[in-house]
């Protein structure tokens, strides 16, 4: 009787065990230097991370490559993948509409290793 009374509960809680598993959520970072002259926008990648730090790291890798102060933003992460891509790619033609340099950016290049 115990032992159908704790299979019972394993079989009620695994259910909410698996929704209680993050979903992968999705973001990019974009970054603007000289007066917003030149832009960086990164590709879509998968967030692990609070975004704060990826904005470091971004700001930090173009730092390197010689963009002056370089003012980085990575937007919430999102569930649908779908739709971060749509927001980088409206992010592009917005800084492209505003007669910005646009410049991509490889998230591999910021990202920490695993």
């Amino acid at each position: 009787m115990r032992c159908s009374i704790a299979l019972m509960a394993i079989a009620v809680c695994l259910p909410a065990a698996a929704l209680a598993q993050p979903k992968p959520r999705w973001t990019f970072c974009v970054a603007a230097s000289k007066g917003g002259a030149d832009v960086w926008i990164s590709d879509v990648f998968l967030a692990e991370r609070n975004r704060l730090e990826y904005e470091s790291a971004f700001r930090a890798m173009l730092e390197r490559k010689g963009a002056a102060r370089p003012d980085a933003q990575c937007p919430e992460p999102l569930e649908d993948k779908t739709q971060a891509v749509n927001a980088a790619f409206e992010a592009e033609q917005f800084n492209r509409d505003l007669g910005a340099t646009l410049h991509a950016a490889q998230a591999s290049e910021f990202l920490p290793r695993r």
